[in-house]
């Protein structure tokens, strides 16, 4: 290469001092011939440069990976070369060369273009029109019409602003009209214009011309201004990407470090510690400052779904003390719990028992999947789920009591509760292929026995107070409510099935709804849970969950009447029996990274379809999960959202509702004969019959539909 490069050599090397002007000529042809040949040899040998610079980077890298580098006496103390590192040193290289190759391609692109004007053209063809004027008498009208067009024309379609004739006697006019939008001659610099003037032959006549130019030359100072601002910005782009990379792989990272440390050592679960998919994305895998970055973060997530909302302010507060004290050698559990006042929402799975036995091992994918529906909508709407009893799973919006005087105060958490509860009902009813996607054996025995079996739940929302706290010792501890009022929302559930409705609400839960909500909600009975309480409404929001279009895809889960059909029928579904033990302690440890109560619900992305019917999606062991993303709740969501109106087309009207309300009316105050006129009256007119219709007239049945002595309005259970 160093023959390549002429200023290196001496001149001795260059042609002789004394060689003729001849010969240099005959040499001048044989040289250009080469030159071509020069060039392409040149980049031959950058080529081959290249390539053993790549290949000498590859066998270091290989040797550095296999250990066989033995480093110098002098180099013994130097470690290896980090991830980290290497990558500083890559991308700085990149930006540089694009850098320089983006100021060659730009810089030509804002350079000034010189104008080609037809300007002359057109000012000859309007002379000679003008000059033919005068050559003959015939067609005179013709001739002058001809002129006086393209006269005009060239004046309106190019940027003349001064037209003037010289030495013409024919009777018409000798300057030109210039459109009064154009600049004046006079109020144009030099350089903003040009002039163009057109004789005859013998020069007796001429048209002259001025045109403006301003646009040139506004076009040349914006291309000079763009320039400098392209050389600045280059500049500042080049100086921002370079600290980029240095933030994105040392600074932030640490920073996130430092920031998460102190967020888990004063409160550990309360915040957003753990990273979504989104962070994971933004970062480089494999940098040594991300992995410690992720590490910490899954960290605090495993603490936070462990944990609960309920266990992240009791660990929070030991950790708190720990720190204080200084001891930090013992967690302080068993002390005081908190007073609280919360929405409880006791919500559990009907038929779970007979479900569980002919599922088996699979009946974990089965709970994960409805907890993934669940804990997923509930979290959007500002509630957290706080346990997990198998069948059952309790969720709770927390309350401040000084804002119960208003929902617009207390932020609308029971129209957000209950929304919560239709809208899962409505995606189970719906992806009923995602909860009960099973093996072709479980299939088999879960339709034997329940036919035509559809995955329902029932819930039961009550409002009260409740102490929040720790249960357990230095071996393991339970975040837990305790409280009459969780018991509540319990019972309230387990009434859903006398009622026959999915929904049952108190009525100190029914006060916090909104009044759009309360219209499209009835009370279905009094009752008082012993002699020292107070009698209580229960309520329901009517709705028919039977009516979900469940879009389902060609796939077939009909009633199998024959095992064999049944297993052809289903040979779609996961061979979940045939998985070796592994494979299914791998699944249920990785059911611990659905999203949860304390994770960010990936709004709006469902998970790829695997092209493959026989296993589930590659990317979650519970199958393809549906999208659980939900729009933001508005106020008047049960009057416009269709979903939810479609449901209530189905339930009881409001001609219905009155004659529910005035036979209900009638029951609390003892008029039973109306009452059970009401009753049958909306029993026989709902499709399949009314649920609390039903269970008010069984109940008065077993007093021969009289009303007792002793009926104050309510019943004791």
């Amino acid at each position: 290469m160093v023959f390549e490069i002429p200023w290196l050599l001496p001149s001795s090397m260059g042609p002789a001092a004394g060689s003729s002007n001849v010969d240099s000529a005959r040499a001048g042809k044989a040289s250009r011939a080469g030159a071509k040949a020069a060039r392409l040899v040149k980049v031959v040998r950058m080529i081959r440069l290249i390539r053993l610079v790549k290949l000498y980077k590859y066998f270091s890298n290989k040797k550095r990976k296999e250990g066989t580098i033995v480093p110098a006496d002098d180099e013994t103390d130097i470690p290896p070369e980090s991830r980290l590192g290497s990558e500083m040193s890559d991308r700085t290289t990149k930006r540089v060369i694009v850098g320089i190759l983006f100021m060659l391609i730009v810089i030509p692109l804002l350079q000034a273009n010189e104008y080609e004007y037809s300007d002359q053209l057109q000012l000859q063809m309007i002379f000679d029109r003008r000059v033919s004027l005068a050559d003959t008498e015939s067609n005179v009208e013709s001739r002058v019409s001809n002129w006086r067009f393209s006269e005009d024309y060239f004046l309106n379609n190019t940027s003349c602003v001064f037209l003037e004739y010289e030495g013409f006697n024919d009777g018409q006019h000798n300057i030109g009209i210039i459109p009064t939008s154009r600049s004046s001659r006079d109020s144009l610099r030099v350089i903003e214009k040009t002039a163009i003037t057109i004789f005859d032959a013998d020069q007796s006549k001429s048209l002259a011309a001025e045109f403006d130019l301003s646009e040139k030359a506004d076009e040349e100072a914006l291309s000079s201004i763009l320039l400098t601002s392209f050389v600045i910005i280059l500049l500042a782009v080049g100086t921002m990407a370079f600290s980029h990379d240095v933030n994105n792989l040392v600074i932030i990272p640490i920073e996130r470090m430092v920031q998460l440390v102190k967020e888990i050592s004063v409160n550990p679960l309360g915040g957003n510690h753990s990273l979504d998919a989104a962070d994971i994305k933004r970062m480089d895998d494999g940098m040594e400052t991300t992995l410690l970055l992720k590490t910490i973060s899954k960290i605090a997530g495993l603490m936070r779904v462990g944990f609960g909302e309920a266990g992240a302010e009791i660990i929070a507060k030991n950790l708190n003390i720990s720190n204080e004290d200084g001891s930090g050698k013992s967690l302080s559990l068993l002390g005081k719990g908190n007073k609280i006042h919360s929405i409880f929402v006791f919500c559990d799975v009907r038929n779970f028992t007979d479900t569980t036995e002919c599922l088996q091992e699979e009946v974990m994918l089965f709970v994960n999947r409805i907890a993934y529906i669940l804990h997923g909508i509930v979290v959007q709407y500002d509630g957290a789920a706080n346990k997990n009893i198998g069948d059952a799973f309790l969720l709770t919006w927390k309350v401040d009591p000084l804002c119960l005087h208003s929902c617009e105060a207390l932020n609308y958490y029971g129209d957000k509760a209950v929304l919560s509860l239709v809208k899962t009902m409505i995606l189970m009813r719906r992806h009923e292929e995602f909860l009960c996607n099973f093996s072709s054996r479980s299939l088999s025995a879960l339709y034997e026995r329940m036919p035509r079996y559809k995955c329902k739940m029932g819930c039961g929302l009550h409002f009260g107070w409740a102490i929040e706290g720790a249960i357990g010792s230095d071996k393991k501890i339970d975040a837990s409510y305790i409280s009459p009022h969780v018991n509540w929302s319990e019972f309230l559930e387990s009434s859903t099935k006398a009622y026959g409705v999915p929904l049952l609400m108190s009525e100190p839960f029914f006060e916090l709804l909104s009044p759009v909500l309360k219209k499209h909600c009835r009370q279905v009975d009094n009752i008082r849970k012993g002699e020292t309480e107070e009698v209580t409404g229960l309520y329901t929001f009517d709705a028919n969950f039977d009516v979900v279009d469940v879009k389902r895809a060609k796939k077939n889960f009909d009633v199998v009447t024959d095992s064999q059909q049944n297993i052809s029928q289903h040979v779609r579904l996961d061979e979940a029996s045939n998985l070796s033990s592994s494979n299914r302690i791998s699944n249920r440890k990785t059911l611990h990274k659905r999203r949860t109560q304390f994770s960010k619900v990936n709004k709006g992305v469902t998970q790829r379809k695997h092209p493959s019917l026989a296993r589930p999606a590659a990317s979650s062991l519970l199958g393809e999960a549906p999208d659980v993303s939900m729009p933001f709740f508005m106020v008047d969501v049960w009057d416009v959202d269709p979903e939810i109106r479609e449901l209530r087309k189905y339930a009881i009207t409001d001609t219905q509702r009155k004659v529910w309300n005035r036979g209900f009316d009638a029951y609390v105050k003892g008029d039973w004969s109306l009452a059970l006129v009401c009753f049958n009256d909306i029993n026989d007119t709902t499709s399949g019959g009314d649920g609390p219709a039903q269970f008010l007239l069984s109940k008065m049945e077993e007093h021969n539909f009289v009303v007792p002595p002793d009926w104050k309005g309510f019943r004791d259970v």
